[in-house]
């Protein structure tokens, strides 16, 4: 089977399905049969699943908040600030190939990494505050904040929090809870609800008179002044139990959303009737990110200030701007057609020409600044996102960080020159976010990939005593991108 037996949009899906643990019987064939019999469709098999393999398991390797143990996805050599992981992935990748080829009968999701979440150190972050509503200036939270173990308050407002193994929180202030670690909190007072995805089935929180453990789940609490808890599920099921209950209440039991109203002996502190006003809304999920891998760590909300060394964080950070909204006028992008794109300075393209191999010159496209690809017309209905890295380090020190995002939406373009950053801040930016406006948002050294059907972007950054910054433009109108997809096969 040739190259062009597979087109690359269906190719690359095929990849992400294998990485993912999604394949089906035929999918997996498929792979076997292109991979016996296309060599270059191997080399691009193994730089696959190095990619993919080193964004997930670098936060095993970079606790947060050490920011010099960022991972560089390139083999140019170590740099201050790295671990040298390449070539274990890429034997580990080799070695995939090979199983494939032999016998393709492995499950994916065991095939290259475990789905286990990390356990950090107990200095490390384990969490961030992606969302904060109401008086910030009362709170010592701020969006972005990484959170670690120990205690949490919020006098007033709503907070969203997300925990690394992907717990969402709502939480409705005044509350006050204790962090143990990625699978136990106990809430002292106030009101959480919490989304729990299958990878962290057995989340519990406990209260000052009962627990509750997560079976996969949604589930609302609450916890008046005076330690009485109450329950509600939203989905799913959860085993809950008294503490100290009478009777039976102290006995586990397993409470469903569907079979609520059909206990017999309804617990004293399950509430059958959901009222939003009394526990905390259900958490927020962004309509178009469907997922982010690597160091890359999504918000619900921007940061209030994004000028130089006022948001530092050792991972890059993906947020909202402006949407759904209708561009008044055309907007000029750098990029905006699938490949893979080196941006480089004048000395980092002269180190680049130099050490790059002929096949990594090859599949990668060298960006001049002055760049455009394309222009976004007026009347597109969009949603803007910012990339943001400034990482906390000494000045004069580089440092990288490599993710991925996946939308919903076709990727319209991607702005990354400071001239077209700063020209586009009032029309695309937060209403109530302050930008960079000198010469301190620039692309030194740093990678991006948009992938063959639009909707994902791959990013290796590299900071040098200023800020990287990405705008990325999604098309909000999902009936149209599906049209235009079925126009495209």
């Amino acid at each position: 089977m040739k190259n062009e037996s597979i087109d690359q949009l269906n190719w690359e899906t095929l990849l992400n399905r294998a990485v993912d643990g999604i394949l089906t019987d035929d999918e997996a064939s498929e792979l076997k049969r292109i991979l016996k019999s296309d060599e270059e469709r191997v080399d691009e098999y193994i730089r696959f699943v190095d990619m993919h393999g080193s964004l997930y398991h670098e936060p095993l390797l970079a606790r947060a908040g050490e920011v010099g143990k960022l991972v560089n996805m390139d083999s140019m050599g170590s740099r201050k600030g790295e671990i040298g992981n390449i070539g274990f992935w890429r034997t580990m990748a080799a070695v995939a190939t090979i199983a494939a080829i032999g016998a393709f009968t492995w499950s994916s999701k065991n095939a290259f990494f475990s789905d286990e979440s990390p356990r950090y150190e107990e200095s490390a972050y384990i969490g961030l505050v992606t969302s904060l509503k109401g008086d910030a200036s009362i709170s010592e939270h701020f969006v972005g904040k990484g959170l670690e173990r120990g205690p949490f308050k919020l006098d007033s407002g709503r907070a969203q929090v997300r925990l690394d193994n992907g717990v969402e929180l709502s939480i409705k202030g005044p509350a006050e809870f204790d962090i143990f670690g990625l699978d136990h909190i106990t809430l002292m007072t106030g009101r959480v609800t919490a989304n729990v995805p299958p990878r962290a089935i057995g989340f519990r929180i406990d209260t000052p008179d009962m627990e509750v453990i997560d079976l996969g789940t949604e589930f609302a609490l609450r916890v008046d002044p005076a330690g009485e808890s109450r329950l509600h599920v939203l989905e799913g099921e959860v085993e809950a139990r008294k503490k100290m209950g009478v009777g039976l209440e102290n006995v586990p039991m397993i409470i469903a959303k569907d079979s609520m109203h059909d206990l017999v002996e309804s617990p004293s502190y399950l509430d059958c009737n959901y009222d939003p006003e009394t526990f905390a809304p259900s958490p927020l999920k962004d309509r178009l990110i469907q997922a982010t891998d690597g160091k890359l760590r999504s918000l619900q909300d921007s940061p209030k200030d994004l000028r130089h060394g006022r948001f530092k964080h050792d991972y890059l950070m993906i947020f909202p701007e402006k949407q759904d909204f209708v561009l008044p006028r055309e907007v000029e992008v750098n990029l905006s057609e699938p490949g893979s794109y080196r941006v480089l300075g004048p000395a980092a393209k002269e180190m680049y020409l130099k050490e790059a191999t002929e096949k990594q010159r090859a599949r990668e496209t060298m960006v001049d600044v002055s760049m455009v690809q394309s222009v976004v017309p007026a009347g597109t209905r969009v949603t803007s996102y910012l990339v943001h890295f400034d990482a906390t380090h000494r000045q004069n020190d580089t440092y990288r960080a490599k993710g991925r995002v996946r939308f919903s939406g076709r990727v319209l373009g991607v702005i990354l020159h400071q001239e077209s950053l700063s020209a586009s801040d009032d029309l695309l930016g937060g209403v109530d976010t302050i930008y960079e406006s000198k010469a301190g948002r620039r692309m030194e050294n740093d990678f991006i990939r948009i992938s063959s059907d639009q909707r994902q972007i791959v990013m290796n950054f590299e900071i040098h005593g200023f800020i990287d910054q990405a705008r990325i433009i999604v098309a909000e109108n999902l009936e149209e991108t599906l049209v235009a997809d079925i126009l495209d096969r």
